[in-house]
């Protein structure tokens, strides 16, 4: 029987969309930048290694851009190449723009034989999740004090994930914080970091931004996962993905 639970009703909706995906195995990824191939921040986490080995980002200079064979060689350093899907948080539903913003990066498809995940689509088929996230009202898009965006930062509140202020993006506006914006302005923060303009704080709170994109993917697929799944049962599904 289904559960109204919105968080497992979550979960289930993913892993109905997605039934062989093992959260562990996925790399997590996210573009921060000006689409149509100048990107300033890729970043990325692959759960796979330890601890504070699995966030990394690459980023832009003032005289070089993102390329593919710098990925190429991260990716097969890191064992990423191989993984068998790549999440990320996107408009484009089951197509993700994320997808197509890398490719025009890269010129090239760096993930040829993965399957992507967009976990906003999966909030987009989720009619309880996105009725807990409107109920709940947690972020809001700062310009418009009506309309709810089913942003990433709403998805990890309702997984109770909740990001410091200076992490936050400024576009939105957060309940929790008396309707204060958040204090990240990250293409200006980017800007400052690629000219080598931003101080220790600045540049470790991009890092910090930059992290929790990809990071809070995994922390809210891996808790997906259990919420649905025993112990027995997802050693049974790792082993038949082996």
């Amino acid at each position: 029987m289904l559960t109204a639970d919105p968080r497992i009703r979550f979960a289930e909706t993913l892993f109905n969309l997605h039934p062989t995906f093992i959260p562990t195995q996925a790399l997590y990824l996210d573009l921060e930048g000006r689409k149509n191939g100048m990107e300033d921040v890729l970043s990325l986490y692959w759960p796979v290694l330890p601890g504070k080995q699995r966030f990394s980002w690459i980023k832009r200079t003032e005289s070089s851009e993102i390329k593919f064979p710098v990925l190429g060689a991260h990716l097969e350093s890191t064992g990423a190449v191989a993984a068998k899907w790549i999440v990320v948080y996107s408009g484009g539903g089951e197509n993700p723009d994320e997808r197509e913003r890398l490719v025009d990066l890269l010129d090239k498809n760096p993930f040829p034989n993965s399957e992507w995940i967009n976990m906003l689509n999966v909030v987009q088929h989720c009619r309880e999740l996105t009725q807990s996230i409107r109920d709940h009202r947690h972020v809001w898009y700062g310009r418009d004090q009506i309309r709810v965006r089913y942003s990433l930062e709403a998805l990890e509140w309702e997984f109770g994930i909740e990001r410091p202020i200076s992490i936050r993006s400024h576009s939105n506006r957060y309940r929790d914080l008396d309707g204060e914006f958040g204090r990240m302005e990250v293409l200006s923060a980017t800007k400052g970091s690629i000219t080598g303009t931003a101080t220790k704080d600045e540049e470790r709170s991009l890092r910090d931004y930059c992290k929790a994109d990809v990071r809070n993917m995994y922390e809210i697929a891996y808790a997906s996962e259990q919420l649905l799944f025993s112990r027995s049962q997802r050693r049974e599904r790792r082993q038949l993905n082996a």
